[in-house]
């Protein structure tokens, strides 16, 4: 029996592989995940937290944004192999964001930090980046020209960061929208967890 199932499991791994599907693909196949099947063509849509954050991002990527908690907007991307966490708040509880969310993590996990250049449109992006071996950790403060500030806490695990960096760029306080940011096609709501099925 086990021979069998193993048989069915390789011919259905190689008919994946030669239909162009990478390892990749195959393994999320067999284990599930949310981009086994992705457009290539950006589908911009636009999301106003109700903590007064609001982001454009590109439903390919990003999963709907949900209402993590009262002052936090949370963005998901991936799946079970590789998956990408980010959230924006905006709260004045902070005399520095950047150092004391970095000692609360080294305090918990060994990391290795590194500067990270990072540019908004119409904000002062200051950003740190800590390798924490099996996933990584972004901190980001985005002082906005209009007096306002947003905070980022973003979980990558994965090598390839590129994704958080590139929807920050969407990223704003709502009603103060850079002209820079992509045409959104929708607007979305926020889902509490509690809504999520």
């Amino acid at each position: 029996m086990k021979r069998k199932f193993l048989s069915l499991l390789l011919i259905g791994a190689l008919s994946l592989l030669l239909a162009g599907c990478s390892f990749k693909d195959t393994m999320l196949y067999l284990y599930g995940g949310d981009d086994f099947v992705q457009s290539e063509e950006a589908d911009y849509a636009r999301c106003d937290g109700a903590n007064g954050v609001s982001v454009i991002f590109d439903q390919n990527i990003w999963s709907i944004p949900t209402l993590a908690q009262p002052d936090t907007l949370s963005m998901v991307t991936g799946n079970k192999l590789s998956y990408t966490v980010v959230l924006l708040q905006k709260t004045d509880a902070y005399t520095d964001f950047l150092a004391q969310s970095g000692a609360e993590l080294e305090d918990t996990t060994g990391t290795v930090k590194y500067d990270l250049e990072l540019t908004v449109p119409n904000a002062d992006a200051k950003a740190v980046r800590y390798d924490c071996g099996s996933y990584q950790t972004l901190f980001a403060q985005l002082d906005y020209d209009c007096g306002e500030t947003v905070y980022v806490t973003a979980a990558a695990r994965t090598s390839d960061y590129q994704p958080i960096v590139a929807l920050l760029q969407g990223v704003y306080p709502t009603g103060h929208a850079p002209a820079e940011l992509p045409a959104a096609d929708t607007v979305v709501d926020a889902v509490a967890p509690e809504e999520q099925q």
